[in-house]
């Protein structure tokens, strides 16, 4: 048979076979399949293409914010630094300012006790000179509490004779309960008993832990006893504790006023600054200095009943050190007595000059007074001096620079360097460690202190290296 073009390819009955009918209705069914999915696929890409419009509008806001953030942590902290930095400077200051004055006081002081006085004179000088000193202990309270603050404070760890160095302390505080009529007692349990204990401490801050502690007993304590307790204990972690427990029978604390006693600037209360004055800042103070070497300060009292306070360190045991001897006060002036010593001394502030004239006059010195740096630098090059005394706050030419260019000038022409000593009211750490890394060999805190000053002086001139007079 042949097909003509008008005739279909589909057999005309195609239509009635039921496996075709099923074949175009599972086509259709595909198709609509198809288009849905293709409609889903669109409304997905649509929905994503929304979803990551936000997100990248999310990103761009969070970029944003993370970008102010950032800025305002890094403002807020420049300044945090520069508040604290002002803070510093500011009570560097007032250190200097107020140590300058005390200066001046306490050397005075120091003169008038070194000539004949009559009875009533030597009473009022003694309350001078103990109010001075009160004086001067506030300051570095409120400076040692700005360093716990800012987290600055420095702790050493160097082998110390524990007993020795309790009984040192307890000795100082002998004569003022002996004047009140208090029996002390001293107390070594355990390791300590037998004498002869070293362990790795910071010995300036753990005795100001101990003098603080006393000192309070014996202002607070006017009748009964004051018992000082120490002992040395294992610890789990292999390290020691060290206890030490001064209880008294004062007048006693309630448990509110237990409860704030270690609150910086907070005493009992309010009579208690009127009958007994000081800052509140002492057992604060001791409290950070005792967390800071592992250890805790607690305070257990009663009204009426007297307070006990045990002050805990953590340390570890030390290897026993040769025992030096004490200071000797007659040894320091022996070596200044050796020779005439060439003395510069560079002070611009009369009070200062004078007090370090009452110093010096008893010894046979050369001394040579200069008013600033300038004159400091230039007489180190005419005369060179065996020893120079140097102010750090001068006119025109500031002790540090002038320290700076003296050495400068030694490395030029070979010359030994002469012992230059910094005698300043500026006495905050960093600040002395400026000084002694800008050329300064040694350092005095102004108030001066006659023996300190005179130790220092011996000091240097032993480690100097010795140049005859060539006349």
């Amino acid at each position: 048979m042949t097909l003509r073009p008008e005739d279909p390819l589909v057999p005309e009955r195609a239509s009635d076979d039921p496996s075709y009918r099923d074949l175009l209705i599972e086509l259709e069914r595909e198709r609509e399949r198809s288009a849905e999915l293709e409609s889903q696929l669109e409304r997905k890409s649509q929905s994503l293409r929304r979803a990551n419009g936000s997100l990248v509008a999310l990103a761009r806001q969070v970029d944003r914010m993370v970008k102010e953030r950032t800025e305002d942590l890094a403002r807020d902290r420049a300044e945090a630094e520069a508040e604290s930095a002002a803070k510093t400077q500011f009570l560097a200051t007032m250190s200097h300012e107020i140590r300058t004055p005390l200066n001046g006081v306490l050397g005075m002081a120091s003169a008038l006790a070194d000539t004949t006085l009559v009875e009533e004179q030597a009473q009022i000088l003694d309350v001078l000179r103990e109010s001075g000193r009160l004086l001067l202990s506030i300051v570095d309270d409120i400076l040692d509490l700005s360093k716990i603050e800012e987290g600055k404070l420095e702790l050493e760890r160097l082998p110390i004779d524990v007993v020795d160095l309790l009984d040192a302390v307890c000795r100082q505080f002998q004569p003022r309960m002996e004047a009140k009529g208090l029996d002390f007692t001293r107390l070594y349990g355990g390791a300590l008993s037998s004498g002869g204990t070293w362990v790795n401490i910071d010995p300036t801050r753990f005795q100001q832990v101990l003098t603080n502690l006393l000192s309070n007993a014996a202002k607070f304590t006017d009748r009964g006893a004051i018992t000082l307790t120490a002992d040395l204990t294992d610890h789990q972690d292999g390290t020691l504790i060290l206890s030490v427990t001064v209880r008294d029978t004062g007048v006693g604390l309630s448990q509110a006023q237990v409860e704030r006693l270690f609150q910086p600037y907070v005493q009992a209360d309010a009579s208690v600054h009127r009958n007994h004055g000081g800052t509140g800042l002492g057992l604060a103070i001791s409290r950070q200095i005792c967390l800071r070497m592992g250890g805790e300060l607690e305070c257990r009292s009663a009204k009426g009943e007297g307070s006990e306070f045990c002050a805990t360190f953590r340390v570890s045991r030390a290897t026993p050190l040769e025992k030096t001897p004490e200071p000797d006060q007659k040894a320091d002036v022996d070596v200044i007595a050796r020779r005439r010593w060439r003395v510069l001394v560079a002070e611009d502030n009369r009070t200062n000059r004078m007090v370090l004239h009452h110093i010096l006059r008893h010894h046979d010195l050369d001394l040579l007074w200069v008013e600033n740096g300038e004159q400091a630098v230039e007489a180190c090059r005419r005369v060179e001096p065996d020893l120079v005394l140097m102010d750090v706050n001068m006119p025109l030419m500031d002790g540090v620079t002038a320290a700076g260019q003296v050495r400068a000038e030694e490395r030029a022409q070979d010359r030994n360097p002469v012992p230059i000593i910094a005698v300043s009211a500026n006495a905050l750490v960093h600040q002395v460690r400026h000084y002694l890394e800008s050329g300064m060999n040694y350092h005095v805190a102004k108030p001066i202190r006659k023996d300190r000053l005179l130790r220092v002086m011996a000091q240097a001139l032993l480690d100097a290296p010795i140049v005859e007079d060539s006349a």
